[in-house]
């Protein structure tokens, strides 16, 4: 999450600047429910990204649901995606029947070119699961 750095910030003033950012929002997320914070190092002269953890799924949900307005209000946010997840969304994104993919709530998810949205595994044979999800979705039709 991008926020602006203080000379003398220490873990309690930033999690009032948090905290805060996430009232802006209206989303309710107290300090007590993030249990890790934290700034990653970046290239030299640029704002230090801010790592957390919330105690909560839901509450995480919640938080990346307000990505847009967030990033509106100058602060982007993203989700902590796996060195193997970022490799399977690019597997997604060669293959010849996938439109687009995003990663939610820990999962990988694609959008076929015929509008199907498909959740997908690390070591998914992608060709298996399409095929798979239209004979499925054929029964209940």
């Amino acid at each position: 999450m991008d926020v602006k750095e203080d000379e003398y910030e220490n873990i309690p003033t930033l999690s009032a600047k948090i905290t805060a950012l996430f009232l802006q929002q209206n989303l309710d997320i107290k300090p007590e429910q993030i249990v890790a914070m934290h700034r990653i190092p970046t290239k030299k002269g640029q704002t230090r990204p801010v790592l957390i953890k919330l105690r909560n799924n839901d509450d995480k949900s919640a938080v990346m649901r307000k990505r847009k307005e967030m990033k509106n209000a100058g602060h982007r946010l993203v989700d902590d995606v796996t060195a193997l997840n970022t490799g399977l969304m690019s597997r997604l994104q060669l293959h010849k029947d996938i439109e687009s993919t995003w990663f939610f709530n820990g999962s990988v998810f694609a959008l076929t070119k015929r509008q199907e949205r498909i959740k997908f595994d690390l070591y998914d044979n992608i060709d298996t699961v399409i095929r798979e999800f239209r004979e499925l979705r054929a029964k209940r039709n």
